[in-house]
C-alpha cells in the first residue's frame, strides 16, 4: 500500500506545477459525462456552478475565487464564506435563470467573450445548452461530481477544463490512498448487515433508503458491510416492517443537510438515534441490542467528501478497523482551505 504522506503529495504537485506554469494550450477539448465534446476556447475566468457538487469540486481544485454565480446553495455556505458573499444567484436546483447566467458572462462593455464556464449535472447539459445557445461563447460542462464511482474521472475532466490538472491528480491520488486504506482495514472481516436511512422524516410506512446501484450501496460494500435493502430501484421507500425483518446489525441515519459544518451540540443527533431505537419491535434488532444505531453528517457521504464518509462508514461497520476518519476529514477540509471544527460533532454515537 502506498502510504505517501499527504504533505508530500502537496509538495510533489507544487513541484510538478512549476514545470507546467506555462498553462494549457487553447482551445482544448474535453468530453463531459453527458457524452458531449466540449471545446474550451480560452482560459476560464468565470464559473457558474449549477449545483453544490460543482461548487465543491471547483473549491477542491483551488478556483472558488472564479465562481461568479451559483444556484441557491445557502445550506452549504459554511464551506464558502470567503467567496460566496460575492456570488450572484442564478436560480434553484429546479429552475435556472438563463438571462442572469448570460449577464454574468458579459464584460464591462456588455459583450460576452470566451472564458465563462457553466457546470451542471449531466442530465441538465442538453437543456442548458439549448437555453444558452442564443448568447453564444458560454461553455457548458455536464458533470455530476457526487457519485463516488465516477468522481475521480470527472475531477480529471474538470481539472483539464480549468487548467488544474495537477490539483485534480493530487485529489485523485489522495482519494485512491484513502480507499485503499479502507479496503485493507476491512479485508478478512465479517460483513455485518447494514441499513441506511436518508432524510429527516420518519414515516414508518415510507422510509427513504438506498438500493442496489446507489452510491450508498457501493459505500456499504466498500466499507465491508452488506446492504439489507434488495430493491429494484436505487432510492426506494420501504416500510419499517421490511427493515425489521432484515435484522440489521448496524443502522445509520443520514439526515437532511444543515447549514453548518457539523452539529454544534448532540441533542438533535441523539433524537434521531432515539427515534430509530424506539420504533415498534426495534429492541429485538441486533443494531439496537448492541447500541450500533448511528447518525452521520450528510455532507461527508456524497460528492468530493465521500471518501471521508467511506472511512466513517467503515469505522461504524467495523469499530475494530484501524482507521482514522477524523484525520481523513481534517485533510479534506485542509484542501478546502478550512480548519476542522474541534467542537463539532459528525457521528453519534462516537466511534
Amino acid at each position: 500500500m502506498n502510504k505517501t504522506p499527504f504533505v508530500l503529495i502537496i509538495a510533489l504537485v507544487a513541484f510538478l506545477s512549476l514545470g507546467a506554469a506555462k498553462g494549457a494550450d487553447y482551445p482544448l477539448a474535453v468530453t463531459d459525462s453527458a457524452g458531449r465534446s466540449v471545446t474550451i476556447e480560452a482560459p476560464v475566468e468565470k464559473i457558474v456552478a449549477m449545483n453544490s457538487d460543482a461548487a465543491d469540486a471547483v473549491s477542491i481544485l483551488g478556483d472558488a475565487g472564479k465562481i461568479a454565480g451559483s444556484v441557491d446553495i445557502s445550506y452549504k455556505a459554511h464551506y464558502f464564506t470567503e467567496f460566496s458573499a460575492d456570488w450572484e444567484t442564478v436560480g434553484t436546483w429546479r429552475e435556472f435563470n438563463y438571462e442572469k447566467i448570460a449577464e454574468l458572462a458579459r464584460d464591462d462593455g456588455g459583450d460576452i467573450r470566451d472564458g465563462t464556464l457553466v457546470i451542471c449535472y449531466a442530465s441538465k447539459a442538453g437543456e442548458m445548452e439549448e437555453n444558452l445557445a442564443p448568447f453564444e461563447k458560454i461553455d457548458i460542462l455536464g458533470l455530476d461530481l457526487y457519485n463516488a464511482e465516477t468522481l475521480e474521472e470527472e475531477m480529471a475532466v474538470l481539472g483539464k477544463a480549468l487548467d488544474r490538472e495537477a490539483e485534480a491528480q493530487m485529489y485523485n491520488t489522495w482519494v485512491g490512498e484513502k480507499k485503499e486504506a479502507v479496503a485493507e482495514a476491512v479485508t478478512g472481516l465479517s460483513r455485518p448487515k447494514v441499513y441506511v436511512e436518508g432524510g429527516s422524516a420518519s414515516d414508518l410506512g415510507a422510509l427513504w433508503t438506498y438500493g442496489p446501484g446507489s452510491s450508498v450501496d457501493d459505500m456499504i460494500s466498500l466499507a465491508g458491510g452488506e446492504n439489507v435493502i434488495d430493491a429494484d430501484e436505487q432510492n426506494p421507500k420501504v416500510e419499517w416492517e421490511t427493515v425489521l425483518a432484515s435484522m440489521p446489525e448496524v443502522m445509520i441515519k443520514v439526515p437532511a443537510a444543515i447549514n453548518s459544518l457539523g452539529w454544534s451540540e448532540t441533542a438533535e443527533m441523539e433524537a434521531f438515534v432515539r427515534e430509530m431505537e424506539s420504533r415498534p419491535g426495534a429492541s429485538s434488532i441486533p443494531a439496537v441490542e448492541d447500541e450500533r444505531a448511528h447518525v452521520i453528517f450528510r455532507d461527508i457521504t456524497l460528492g468530493t467528501g465521500s471518501v471521508v464518509g467511506l472511512t466513517y462508514w467503515a469505522k461504524m461497520i467495523h469499530p475494530e478497523a484501524d482507521l482514522d476518519p477524523v484525520g481523513v476529514y481534517r485533510e479534506y477540509l485542509a484542501m478546502r482551505g478550512l480548519s476542522y471544527p474541534e467542537d463539532a460533532f459528525f457521528v453519534l454515537p462516537g466511534i
